[in-house]
């Protein structure tokens, strides 16, 4: 319950988002977006316009299992009992995971030690429909010992210049890559999971559309060596579709907001 008489405490949340029919995370005029959607709930709430802090950006179509989000209210909350108000204010493509108390200077997006996103992808069989905004089916044969050959040349510290849609010039484009894999144990999906300090923009789409082609021998298997080491000659890099994407945690003080679990 809350209470007028104490002080407000820094709050963070973990929700998660269909990002289908959202034009991305992060507030932008005249569309829809998760924050402009979070923020209303909660201003709702608190009786009072009320901003948010992302621990990082999501763009059109890309789905969220472990968001995590910062505020401050203008009186002390029972975090559990905040989640189940917000939960049910908010539209039915967004819920929380949990509400717990944060540091006063707690900041999602600059105290997040790394990220961690997974990509889903339908191996075989005919195209479905109902999958669309949830997985991508590219309809080739895929090679699993390329796929998994390319995933090894990622990890460590290097430049992602040549997988990235836009720069970012005051920040550069390397990036340290803790893990990244390939998942086969759930046919007839397959799942690229990945872990980093930091991601440009479109990069996670980048490589796995690039690897895709690449493991079905639609494109040849150095150019992956060749954009990594930002060499030219190779032809642009392909993007996977947003709606297999899926930002699944985010780590704080070597902890996980949230375990990376099943997506459906």
């Amino acid at each position: 319950m809350s209470d007028s008489t104490d002080s407000p405490t820094r709050l963070r949340a973990t929700i998660e988002y269909d990002g289908t029919s959202f034009h991305g995370s992060q507030l932008q005029p005249g569309v829809r977006t998760v924050q402009r959607e979070v923020e209303a709930a909660l201003s709702k709430l608190f009786a009072r316009r009320t901003r948010i802090d992302l621990a990082g950006r999501t763009d059109a179509g890309v789905h969220a299992t472990a968001q995590e989000i910062a505020f401050t209210p203008r009186r002390r909350w029972d975090p559990d009992e905040l989640a189940r108000a917000l939960d049910a204010v908010l539209p039915e493509d967004v819920a929380v995971r949990k509400v717990r108390e944060a540091a006063a200077d707690f900041h999602p997006r600059f105290d997040a030690e790394a990220r961690r996103y997974r990509y889903a992808i339908a191996l075989g069989g005919r195209r479905r429909p109902f999958r669309r905004d949830r997985c991508w089916s590219p309809g080739w044969p895929l090679d699993p010992e390329a796929l998994a050959r390319l995933a090894a040349a990622i990890p460590g510290e290097q430049s992602f210049e040549r997988f990235a849609r836009a720069g970012q010039p005051e920040r550069g484009t390397r990036c340290r890559v803790r893990r990244a894999a390939w998942l086969f144990d759930r046919p007839p999906f397959a799942f690229f999971e990945i872990v980093a300090d930091r991601f440009l923009h479109h990069m996670v789409r980048y490589l796995v559309g690039t690897s895709v082609e690449i493991a079905a021998g639609r494109r040849p298997f150095d150019d992956f060596k060749h954009l990594l080491a930002r060499e030219t000659g190779s032809r642009p890099v392909f993007p996977a579709p947003p709606g297999g994407l899926y930002l699944t945690g985010v780590r704080y003080a070597s902890e996980w907001n949230a375990e990376s679990a099943l997506l459906w």
